[in-house]
């Protein structure tokens, strides 16, 4: 009868056992001993659209699940990806996009009046969210 083989070892992890022609043997452990790794897949996407008052500045979430653990980044609507800029967005470390409160004078259509999207990647692959139209005001 068939044994499933970790039944073959005694419950033991699984091994692979070598035998070559040349006489030389050994038991080796499968190549992922850290669990079943996956492309990314996103958990939460970004809205569609975000308005928002340049008092109170705006958050965008985006998160996704994988293994290894996604990176999360975020890009403007061509495609490239978003450099930092002190006082009026910045991407936190748990890959929330963040815009900050601003004067009016600092208004940057670029920045306050544009789409942005979400990229989630590991080893494995990436997935990039459907664009968020992001609308300041006063």
């Amino acid at each position: 009868a068939y044994k499933h083989p970790n039944e073959k070892y005694g419950g033991k992890q699984e091994v692979c056992r070598l035998r070559h022609r040349n006489g030389v043997r050994g038991d080796f452990p499968p190549l992922s001993s850290g669990g079943a790794e996956a492309a990314p897949a996103f958990l939460h996407e970004p809205p569609v659209q975000l308005v928002f008052s340049n008092s109170t500045g705006a958050l965008v979430s985006c998160s996704a699940s994988g293994q290894p653990r996604p990176t999360i980044s975020w890009m403007n609507e061509t495609g490239s990806p978003l450099e930092p800029l002190p006082g009026l967005r910045h991407v936190r470390p748990d890959g929330t996009l963040e815009f900050y409160p601003f004067r009016g004078e600092d208004y940057r259509q670029d920045v306050h009046a544009t789409r942005y999207r979400c990229r989630a990647s590991n080893v494995l692959g990436a997935v990039i969210s459907r664009s968020v139209h992001v609308k300041a005001g006063e």
